[in-house]
């Protein structure tokens, strides 16, 4: 399904490309693209970012890994005592197993959640990066003259767009 996502958005963004190009010619608007990867691969600050959050996300796996490691031994060690338990004792290390697996889940969410430690961290180094390279692409296509700049790195949609042909208002004073 992968595969078949890529194609759809390709073929799509390949018809938006040849319709903002038609109305490029046709209203005499100029439409351009940024490569916002080739632009943030050339920021040392950006690169720098990118290793420290590496290197976080390392160590924080590393730590999940081991701790999922010690309730898989956990489990199998439940597993091979289990014949000679009574239940009490069964119980209390199912719940002790589980108690594990939360606490895992936990700080699985701590780190790595959307709210998470890398998340903050992520926004506090990359952030100020992609503003100033935000404010760069504005920058140029208004030097330039541009209407539209496109960011195919990712097909992410428009990076810039003159307001003045937005026609969004007068499609509300028709409905």
């Amino acid at each position: 399904t992968t595969i078949l996502k890529f194609d759809v958005m390709r073929k799509f963004a390949c018809i938006l490309i040849t319709l903002l190009l038609s109305l490029n010619i046709s209203f005499g608007q100029k439409v351009g693209y940024v490569n916002t990867k080739t632009i943030l691969a050339q920021i040392p600050e950006y690169v720098s970012a990118q290793q420290t959050l590496e290197k976080l996300n390392k160590q924080y796996q590393d730590y999940i890994d081991g701790e999922g490691g010690k309730i898989q031994t956990a489990y199998q060690k439940y597993q091979n005592d289990r014949p000679r338990l009574s239940e009490g004792q069964k119980q209390s290390r199912e719940n002790e197993i589980i108690q594990m697996e939360r606490k895992l889940q936990e700080k699985q969410k701590e780190y790595f959640g959307e709210e998470g430690i890398m998340a903050r961290k992520s926004q506090e180094l990359i952030s100020p990066i992609k503003a100033r390279v935000d404010m760069a692409i504005e920058k140029v296509a208004k030097e330039r003259g541009y209407s539209i700049l496109l960011d195919i790195s990712a097909m992410q949609g428009v990076v810039y767009k003159d307001d003045t042909f937005d026609m969004s208002l007068e499609v509300i004073k028709n409905l």
